[in-house]
């Protein structure tokens, strides 16, 4: 008995240990990124795909900000460069590539001003409001971008909050360039001051379904709306059917499977009445078990997010709150939630209006920004201090829109499946990164990865190493891997090994200046036979497994081109 005892003291000291590992820190004053403007919304975003996560920040009085990250090391504030330097009143944003041209865009709610829609150009931003014909007045609620007719064209929802209430705007993608309002032909009607949006296939049936979250009563009711994409370019009301039911003005939602059972759950930050899980019971129904669970807080919450951030496995939550109100840091311990919010570092007591997560480093373990309306921001950043493991997505769309906003990955570890989607807006006013991140716990390999893109097209893979970044294309069975070396003396285009191969072979390339890479593969008559990258790069050393088994028996050349280099070398593939 006594043996049993001790080997279960042991057991939670080892939990607990390994628990107590995974602290933040706030080096937002160190990274001179602490603005203390009235902050609103923010996201993590590449704007110059060096392959590090940039910070962008809209205030309500005050100038928003584009902090560039160098490295993972050091932020530079840009927006005069880059020409995002609004200075009227600004609270939603969220980014995609609208145009699919490889370059991240954003879009801003304004508050009682026109909504912005900012071009990226590869090194500026051009506001592209007017000809695309987005010029609305709006209302400062959330933003964010959903394909939700599937036509591999992002499109975006926009809502509008204020008294008296106002109608929201989808704004259909059109051409690359143009879009127009379809909001009410689609049947989004809602006009309840709406505050948050959030959108996810709740029902597994290869669509968006979208959230928003209202601050008005319909009738006497509920406040916010679940609506069903129908999967022909309009949606249906389900609120009632679904039973996924508030009453209370709510500021934050945000989809995530925190129970890994293969459907989305909803988590609400309501500003009145007690914050909701909705526990998705994989029939087209919800039920609300945030009491149940320990996440049920009362008062004043503003946003919220899902993140692995002890990469054990599951999904663990973060809820900003009102000033004097502690904001919240739930660690989940497979069916219920412990509130580690002080013992990890956190608990913020100021006004949070907005959090995004991201890894500004690139050290496989998510890190949080956190906005503070009047008073200064924080960067939390995650000391990383267990050995679990992790892989971070980095998905392109060919024919799914080219930011894979939509798409949704599936891994495999063990008897453990988790499902991630990338998401075009979350938890409020902002959006979290764009890469899908997993924790992996103990797993060394992945067993599987399964990848379906919004297009329909399905992908998958097995034995995946851990503790990497991939940058995975639609369509292409081929692993980006940078191998973080360091930063190459000159470039080098290397030859594929094995070679001769059967269907899968390997190639390096050294490029020791950040820029615009092309590798392309030509067949023995000098005809182009697939786009291999077509991408920003950032300098250092990197790796390709390839995988062209659809392609027939012969010889084949592979050609690396950039700015100041181009070479080519042979292949042969032999099945």
């Amino acid at each position: 008995m006594k043996n049993i005892i001790l080997l279960s003291i042991l057991y939670l000291t080892a939990i607990t240990f390994c628990y107590s590992q995974v602290t933040f820190t706030d080096i937002s004053v160190t990274l001179g990124i602490n603005d203390a403007g009235a902050g609103q919304g923010v996201v993590f975003l590449d704007v110059n795909n060096d392959g590090f996560l940039d910070i962008f920040l809209v205030n309500n009085n005050t100038p928003s900000k584009l902090w560039i990250n160098t490295n993972g090391i050091s932020f530079t504030e840009s927006s005069s460069i880059w020409g995002t330097n609004i200075t009227y009143p600004t609270r939603g944003v969220s980014a995609a590539d609208y145009n699919n041209d490889g370059y991240i865009d954003i879009i801003i709610g304004a508050w009682q001003n026109s909504i912005i829609l900012y071009k990226n150009t590869g090194t500026a931003f051009l506001n592209n409001t007017i000809n695309a014909g987005m010029n609305f007045l709006s209302y400062g609620g959330a933003m964010n971008w959903i394909d939700y007719n599937m036509d591999g064209k992002i499109d975006v929802l926009c809502a509008n909050n204020g008294m008296p209430p106002r109608y929201n705007y989808l704004f259909r993608n059109d051409n690359l360039n143009n879009f127009t309002n379809v909001a009410f032909t689609a049947g989004l009607t809602d006009s309840n001051s709406t505050l948050c949006l959030a959108a996810s296939d709740y029902d597994n049936d290869g669509d968006l379904d979208v959230f928003c979250g209202n601050q008005t009563s319909i009738g006497a009711t509920t406040t916010g709306i679940l609506y069903k994409n129908n999967g022909n370019g309009t949606f249906t009301n389900v609120t009632s059917a679904s039973g996924l039911m508030t009453n209370y003005y709510s500021w934050g939602a945000e989809w995530g499977d925190y129970n890994n059972d293969g459907y989305m759950d909803l988590f609400i930050a309501n500003l009145t009445g007690m914050n909701q899980l909705f526990k998705n019971n994989g029939d087209g129904t919800f039920t609300d078990v945030a009491p149940q669970v320990g996440v049920a807080e009362q008062g004043q919450s503003y946003s919220c997010g899902w993140a692995d951030y002890d990469n054990d496995g599951d999904l663990d939550l973060y809820v900003a709150r009102g000033q004097n109100y502690e904001d919240k840091m739930y660690r989940n311990d497979g069916t219920t939630f412990t509130d580690v919010s002080i013992s990890v570092g956190m608990g913020d007591l100021r006004h949070s209006a907005c959090c995004s997560w991201g890894d500004y480093n690139n050290d496989g373990f998510l890190d949080l920004y956190l906005v503070n309306n009047g008073t200064e921001n924080r960067l939390y950043k995650n000391n990383a201090g267990n050995s679990n493991n992790w892989i971070i997505l980095k998905l392109q769309g060919v024919s799914t829109n080219r930011s894979a906003i939509g798409s949704r990955v599936m891994i495999k570890t063990g008897n453990l499946k988790q499902i991630r989607e990338v998401e075009g807006g979350s938890g409020g006013k902002g959006q979290n990164s764009l890469p899908l991140e997993f924790g992996l716990g103990s797993a060394t390999i992945i067993d599987s990865l399964l990848i379906r893109w919004q297009s329909g097209t399905v992908q998958s893979f097995t034995n995946i190493n851990v503790n990497q970044i991939l940058n995975l294309i639609e369509g292409q069975s081929i692993f980006i891997k940078n191998l973080n070396t360091g930063i190459p003396k000159e470039f080098q285009l290397e030859q594929n090994y094995p070679n001769p191969f059967n269907t899968t072979t390997v190639i390096n390339y050294n490029i020791p200046n950040s820029g615009k890479v092309s590798l392309k593969i030509y067949d023995i008559l000098g005809h182009e036979v697939t786009t291999v990258i077509d991408t920003y790069q950032s300098a250092g050393s990197y790796k390709i497994i390839l995988d062209v088994s659809k392609f027939t028996s012969g010889i084949y050349f592979y050609k690396l081109q950039t700015e100041k280099f181009t070479a080519t070398k042979k292949m042969i593939l032999i099945k």
